[in-house]
C-alpha cells in the first residue's frame, strides 16, 4: 500500500521528533551476515571519518598504522570539545613500532560534524620507545594509560632492551597527557606482560588489568596504587581461582624489590604469577567496571570466548578479598530480530574491546579469531542474563577490519572507535556524514550517532533552486522516473543512510537524465551527483 505525500511527510516529521528522544543504543538490529567492503549499521545512525591512515598530522609526520583504543578525553567535561588519543598497536620489529597520536576536535553544532584543528605524533624516546600500543583507558584526572601488548621479543630472542640496560623496555603501561602532549612515564609496578587494557576504579587507586596472552600467561591482574591518582607506586595481585564461583587475589612477591616500583621487579611479572598458582585466560582483551560495580572482562580465545564478570569484596584489598565470577555474555547463541526476521547467531570468539553506554548497555566489538570473520559489534542490553538473554547487533565492519578503541563523549551522543588493518582492496565508497566517499582500505579512526545528531538533518525541502535538481522529491517510482538535472553530469550514485551504495551509473556530461528506481523500498536515501554533496531523496 502506497503512502500518500501528506502521511510520509508527517512520518518524517515523526521520526525526526522520536529521533531527537533515542539514546545511541536503541536502534533495530543489523541482519547477521559475514564482511563485506561495507560498514553495516543500523539506518538510524550515520558515521564520519575523522582521520585514516596516511593523512598528514599538523605538527609533522602522518597518521600510523593500526589504530586501536580511541580515546575522548573532554575538556572541561564538554561532549563538543576535547582531545582524541589513538593507539597504534605497530609491531616493535615492523609498522614504525605503534605510538600514539593526539588529535585536538571540537563539534561544528552549524554542520553537526567534527572538526580537528591540531594533530601530533607524541615521542616515546625518553621513556625507551614504545611498541604495539593496544588499548587503555582515560582517568578521570584527565590522563590517558596507553597500554603496550608486548613483552618479549617477538623473535623468541627474549628482552626487547633497545638501550641494553637489562630491563624490558615495552610490555608496560604508559600515562601521557593529552593537553600538554606530554609522555608522564612509564608505571613499572603495574608489571610487565602483554597490556591490553585496564580499568580504573571510582577510588582513583584501583587499576584491573589483563594479559592479552595465550601461552600460559593470559592473567587477571589487580593493582592498588600507594596514593591516588598515582600510579607510580603500589602492590600487583594475580587472580586464582574458579571462572564459575569464588577465588581471591594472590599478592606478587618479589623479596629482591619489595617495594615493587623497579623494572627489575616486572621482569619476573609472568614467572611470579605462575607460581603464585595464577588462574590461565585465553587472552583478556579488556576490563571495564559497569554501572553496578560489577567488574567485566573479555577473553577473545576458546574455551573461554566469553566476557566474564566479577564482584571484588575489597577493592583496596586491605584484609582478605573474595572474588565472585561467572559468565555474563557468550559461550551460546543468541536471537537476532532485524525487524522483519530472527537469526539464532552464535556468540563466536575473539571479544576485544568493551564499553558502557549511558543507559548501562555493554558494547562489546569482536574480532572472531576462528577464522569465520565473523567481526561483530555488539550491543548486551541492560538487564541481560544468560538465562534470559537481550543482546542486539549494531554493525559488521568491512573486510578483514578489526573493530577497536571505542570511548563515549560525556554526554554518551558520540562513540568513537577505530578499524585495525583493514582488508587493502576494500573498496566501499560509502558516503559519511560529511559527504564524503570512504572506501576502508586503511586504518580509519570514525565517530558514530543517531543520524539526527551527525551531519545534516533528515529534508525533504524543494531543492529545484540548487545547481543539481532532483524532482520529482518525494517520488512515486511507480508512476514516473527521477529526473536528475544538473549542468554536466558524469555520474549519478545512490546509497542509503547508513553509506551502502546501490547504485552507480556513469554519463557524458548530460543536463539531464531520467532514473528508473521502480525497485527500491520505501524510505529515505541519499543520490549524489558528480561526487558533490550528496541529497536526501524520498522514495514512497
Amino acid at each position: 500500500m502506497k503512502l500518500s505525500k501528506i502521511t510520509l511527510l508527517s512520518l518524517i516529521c515523526c521520526f525526526s521528533m522520536i529521533s531527537q528522544g533515542q539514546n545511541i543504543g536503541d536502534f533495530t538490529s543489523v541482519t547477521p551476515a559475514s564482511q563485506t567492503d561495507q560498514f553495516v549499521i543500523p539506518s538510524s545512525h550515520k558515521f564520519q571519518k575523522i582521520i585514516e591512515t596516511g593523512d598528514a598530522l599538523t605538527e609533522g609526520g602522518t597518521f600510523k598504522v593500526k589504530p586501536d583504543f580511541t580515546a575522548y578525553v573532554p575538556i572541561g567535561g564538554s561532549s563538543t570539545n576535547g582531545y582524541l588519543s589513538v593507539n597504534s598497536e605497530g609491531s616493535p620489529l615492523t609498522d614504525g613500532g605503534g605510538g600514539v597520536q593526539i588529535l585536538d576536535i571540537n563539534f561544528n553544532a552549524t554542520t553537526k560534524l567534527w572538526e580537528t584543528t591540531a594533530s601530533e605524533d607524541l615521542n616515546f624516546a625518553a621513556f625507551g620507545g614504545t611498541a604495539a600500543n593496544c588499548s587503555g583507558t582515560v582517568t578521570s584526572w584527565g590522563t590517558v594509560i596507553s597500554c603496550e601488548e608486548v613483552a618479549f621479543n617477538e623473535l623468541g630472542t627474549g628482552l626487547i632492551d633497545f638501550n641494553f640496560d637489562g630491563y624490558n623496555d615495552v610490555g608496560w603501561n604508559i600515562e601521557i597527557n593529552p593537553a600538554t602532549k606530554t609522555v608522564l612515564g612509564k608505571h613499572w609496578a603495574m608489571g610487565n606482560f602483554k597490556h591490553e587494557n585496564v580499568a580504573i576504579h571510582s577510588n582513583d587507586r584501583t587499576v584491573y588489568q589483563g594479559a592479552d596472552d595465550t601461552v600460559g600467561h593470559g592473567f587477571l591482574y589487580k593493582f592498588v596504587a600507594s596514593s591516588a591518582q598515582d600510579l607510580s607506586a603500589g602492590d600487583l595481585y594475580v587472580f586464582s581461582g574458579s571462572k564459575s564461583g569464588t577465588g581471591s587475589w594472590i599478592l606478587i612477591n618479589d623479596s629482591s624489590d619489595p617495594t615493587h616500583q623497579l623494572p627489575a621487579h616486572q621482569n619476573n611479572t609472568n614467572a611470579l604469577s605462575l607460581a603464585a598458582g595464577a588462574t590461565e585466560f585465553e587472552g583478556i582483551e579488556d576490563v571495564e567496571i559497569g554501572p553496578g560495580g560489577w567488574i567485566y572482562f573479555a577473553v577473545k580465545g576458546s574455551p573461554d570466548e566469553r566476557v566474564y564478570r566479577f564482584t571484588d569484596s575489597d577493592p583496596l584489598e586491605t584484609g582478605a578479598s573474595t572474588v565472585t565470577m561467572e559468565t555474563f555474555v557468550g559461550g551460546m547463541s543468541y536471537d537476532i530480530n532485524d525487524g522483519s526476521s530472527t537469526t539464532s547467531v552464535a556468540w563466536g570468539g575473539g571479544n576485544d574491546n568493551l564499553a558502557f553506554d549511558g543507559d548501562g548497555n555493554l558494547w562489546v566489538l569482536q574480532d572472531d579469531n576462528s577464522g569465520s570473520k565473523q567481526f561483530y559489534i555488539w550491543v548486551v542490553k541492560s538487564g541481560h542474563t544468560q538465562a534470559s538473554p537481550d543482546v542486539e547487533l549494531f554493525g559488521i565492519t568491512p573486510h578483514d577490519a578489526e573493530p577497536t578503541g571505542i570511548t563515549f563523549t560525556p554526554d554518551y551522543k558520540y562513540l568513537f572507535m577505530s578499524f585495525m588493518a583493514p582488508n587493502a582492496t576494500n573498496d566501499s565508497n560509502q558516503i559519511d556524514a560529511a559527504g564524503n566517499s570512504i572506501d576502508f582500505n586503511k586504518g580509519t579512526t570514525l565517530v558514530i550517532a543517531l543520524s539526527s545528531n551527525l551531519g545534516s538533518s533528515l529534508s525533504t525541502d524543494d531543492i529545484s533552486g540548487l545547481e543539481t535538481s532532483v524532482s520529482p522529491n518525494p517520488l512515486d517510482p511507480s508512476i514516473q522516473n527521477l529526473r536528475v538535472s544538473a549542468n554536466s553530469i558524469n555520474r549519478i550514485r545512490l546509497y542509503t543512510l547508513q553509506g551502502q551504495q546501490l547504485l552507480d551509473q556513469s554519463f557524458n556530461g548530460l543536463s539531464s537524465t531520467d532514473i528508473e528506481l521502480k525497485n527500491y523500498k520505501s524510505g529515505i536515501y541519499l543520490l549524489q551527483v558528480n561526487d558533490q554533496k550528496a541529497t536526501k531523496l524520498v522514495i514512497e
